[in-house]
């Protein structure tokens, strides 16, 4: 897996990998299929630009994961 994928994946199994209507509750949220959401969930797939907004908005965990490896990475560059 990407670092991209690893990060969304993360997130959202800790999120809502415990929820039985998870992936049907989020799509309802975000206009899109269970069947995507599921991919999602799983790892097999992985959001693009605009559906990855939509999920940081839905998702703090998600927003947390990427703020952290946002400031790992810029600490690491020197910024």
């Amino acid at each position: 897996m990407s670092i991209y994928q690893d990060v969304i994946t993360d997130a959202l199994r800790h999120e809502y990998g415990g929820k039985r209507n998870a992936a049907k509750e989020l799509a309802r949220r975000l206009l899109k299929s269970p069947h995507t959401v599921r991919n999602w969930l799983r790892g097999t797939s992985t959001p693009r630009g605009e559906e990855l907004l939509r999920l940081m908005v839905e998702c703090k965990p998600l927003r947390e994961k990427i703020n952290q490896f946002i400031e790992e990475n810029q600490q690491c560059s020197g910024e």
